[in-house]
């Protein structure tokens, strides 16, 4: 068909892996840090130990992640729950934190059982792109009421373009994944909860931006009118 020979085979002897036909990024971004890092002099012959490091990071990355997202949907839970029951506000009672905790793991088990890692794998890769929007409104704030204001730009770049890209997608995923999902009745479901979560999480990044970007600009202006 035309398509050039391709280096897998060479790659897998390297690695001390069979990673043909091993689809996902996990393999593919293994791969290539573990040939970054094996270019770097005097590492040549490392292929295979920074091809596992890179594996074994990944996969702490995902138990970590799931680890915090269930402590804080539980915390979450607790405190709303709370509101109804006070308590289940207090983290030191042992029954509320094994009824929260099991209510949440039981959430996202399902979703596991229910689907595959694609079921919530454009909301989670939202929903991360998104707090380190957050994060980075956060961060020009405190650089501008601490009157560094011409450090800005420092944080305000790639808080448009993390925000742009990532709200942009959000919409996507909207459109083209989860009301499909929503009008099927065989994920009904895992749509109605990815939408709802997607719309709510998108709501509160414009709801953050709108409210400090006008202090933002009024601090410019004063600093303008300090400098005249």
């Amino acid at each position: 068909m035309g398509f050039n020979d391709s280096n897998i085979n060479t790659l897998s002897k390297e690695v001390g892996e069979n990673i043909v036909g091993r689809t996902g990024g996990a393999v593919s971004l293994a791969v290539g840090m573990a040939q970054i890092f094996s270019s770097i002099p005097g590492m040549a012959g490392l292929m295979s130990y920074w091809y596992h490091f890179a594996i074994m990071f990944e996969a702490l990355f995902i138990l970590t992640t799931i680890d915090a997202g269930t402590r804080i949907a539980r915390f979450v839970m607790q405190e709303a729950m709370g509101k109804v029951y006070k308590p289940f506000g207090r983290n030191d009672w042992l029954p509320g934190n094994l009824l929260a905790s099991g209510l949440v793991v039981f959430a996202w088990a399902y979703f596991i059982y229910s689907g595959t890692v694609s079921t919530i794998w454009p909301m989670f890769g939202s929903a991360n792109q998104l707090l380190a929007t957050i994060a980075l409104v956060i961060g020009t704030s405190y650089i501008i009421n601490n009157g560094k204001i011409k450090y800005a730009w420092v944080t305000i770049i790639p808080m448009l373009f993390v925000g742009v890209t990532t709200l942009t997608a959000g919409f996507e995923n909207i459109v083209n994944i989860y009301l499909p999902q929503a009008s099927d009745p065989a994920t009904r479901v895992a749509g109605i909860i990815n939408l709802t979560l997607t719309v709510v999480i998108i709501v509160c990044v414009l709801i953050i931006l709108s409210d400090a970007a006008p202090k933002w600009v009024k601090a410019w202006r004063e600093r303008k009118v300090q400098q005249a």
